[in-house]
């Protein structure tokens, strides 16, 4: 699930700590970096555990009403539409989801309130009264009705981002693509085979690569700056932005360590990250540094590329 450019992502976002702030050790900065991963998976199972909630909330109104001393047919006789969604069951049974969240010391408890606030909002909603009053639907409509709810009431809510920022500082940068794993998650009930849990390392060397190429970056990173130095003779140490430095660091780390991973590959995938993550003009700036020093490195043999790496 997880690509490698997200994985750049965090290895940057890690080597960015680690050289904007050398009072600790490497292996401090290497351990938040691996822990991140493991924050994220924490948040997939959050935000599939959040339905459940939402579930047993809407569980607890229909018995409320039945309790009144003067319940009114409607409380007498609800329509458990939602309740009965196949989805929500699945979630609800799934005993891999229960025993993650406890293991992980996991839930919702100190936001329940919040959720049932986004419950009573959810039920005023014209799509989800017209879901309540179609008759059963498939596992299609079922999935469905859940990622809207999420979309319209949890993605952009403010309160719950301003949570999830005090729980961990990357869950904000990471909710994108623990929202994806989720509705993967979701989609695939449809076959009836319950909840499976998704692997967010799409391959098991996917995590050794990060991990590489943090210590590969942070480990050469003095012989890194004389090559990129070498090659910037207009431009003094001091004035190439950090950011751009710690990009071209990543690059050559693989186009030196990372056997598998093509060269052009490795510049494509540093000028996009350059877009995004420092300045205007950094586009330009790292492309032209990149490439004579590819053209050197190419020279003197010092590239070597096996498998993959061999194409492109």
């Amino acid at each position: 699930m997880l690509n490698r450019r997200f994985l750049r992502v965090k290895v940057l976002q890690a080597l960015f700590a680690y050289f904007s702030d050398q009072d600790e050790a490497i292996g401090k900065y290497e351990r938040d970096m691996v822990q991140s991963f493991n924050r994220l998976e924490d948040l997939y199972a959050l935000l599939l555990y959040f339905f459940v909630e939402l579930r047993e909330i809407a569980v607890n109104k229909i018995e409320e009403g039945k309790k009144k001393q003067l319940p009114s047919p409607e409380d007498l006789n609800p329509n458990t539409k939602f309740i009965d969604n196949k989805a929500l069951k699945a979630l609800a049974d799934s005993k891999t989801l229960l025993y993650f969240m406890e293991d992980r010391k996991l839930g919702w408890a100190e936001e329940r309130n919040l959720i049932r606030e986004i419950m009573n909002s959810v039920r005023e909603e014209d799509f989800f009264t017209e879901y309540m009053n179609r008759p059963e639907g498939d596992w299609s409509e079922d999935i469905d009705i859940l990622l809207q709810i999420f979309e319209n009431y949890f993605r952009e809510n403010e309160r719950l981002l301003d949570i999830f920022e005090g729980k961990s500082i990357y869950w904000v940068d990471d909710m994108m693509i623990a929202s994806l794993a989720m509705a993967r998650s979701l989609r695939a009930l449809s076959k009836g085979k319950g909840l499976r849990m998704e692997d967010l390392f799409k391959d098991p060397t996917d995590k050794d690569f990060a991990i590489d190429l943090f210590r590969k970056t942070a480990l050469h990173s003095d012989r890194f700056e004389q090559m990129i130095v070498q090659r910037t003779s207009n431009w003094e140490k001091d004035r190439i932005a950090l950011m751009d430095m710690i990009l071209m660091k990543m690059a050559l780390a693989e186009f030196l360590y990372a056997e598998t991973v093509p060269v052009k590959v490795t510049l494509n995938e540093y000028i996009e990250l350059s877009k995004e993550y420092s300045t205007e003009k950094s586009k330009m700036f790292i492309n032209g540094v990149l490439d004579k020093l590819i053209n050197d490195l190419q020279k003197d043999g010092s590239i070597k590329k096996m498998g993959r790496g061999l194409i492109g």
